[in-house]
């Protein structure tokens, strides 16, 4: 079973790290990348990890999960990064809404950085002309692999 953990970085923001068992798969700040991770692996649950204990949640998030895992957060910040990931949870990465311009990046960001053999939802459509820039500018974000 997948699990999300959490550590802070050197300026106190969390970083979610993504395991499969033991095995570290992908660790970023950005709640989306772990949610697009999970959607590319199309796994429907997951482990979630903190001091304060642990909860098996559903992938996507189902709102009757809200109150288990509020008990699991240690502070507002770590609480806003999982209310975002459980929003992220819900989104189509393979079919993004047109206006949207972020979902394809993180999905594609989170395949790049994901064993080829996990991945078992991929992007539609060839990669964007600028996807390597992208690229460049979300690994700033990224702990795991190291970029």
């Amino acid at each position: 079973m997948l699990k999300l953990r959490f550590y802070p970085n050197s300026r106190g923001v969390w970083v979610g790290e993504l395991l499969d068992d033991e095995t570290r798969l992908l660790a970023t700040t950005h709640p989306a990348t772990i949610a697009a991770a999970i959607f590319a692996m199309d796994q429907c649950k997951l482990c979630v990890e903190t001091d304060m204990g642990k909860f098996e949640m559903t992938f996507p998030f189902e709102a009757g999960e809200g109150e288990p895992l509020g008990e699991l957060m240690q502070d507002e910040q770590m609480m806003e990064w999982m209310g975002l990931f459980s929003t992220f949870s819900r989104f189509d990465f393979a079919r993004p809404l047109p206006y949207d311009t972020k979902t394809d990046v993180h999905f594609r960001v989170a395949v790049h950085h994901l064993p080829a053999e996990l991945v078992k939802v991929h992007p539609s459509g060839p990669e964007p002309k600028d996807f390597r820039l992208q690229l460049k500018m979300r690994n700033r974000f990224i702990y795991y692999p190291w970029c």
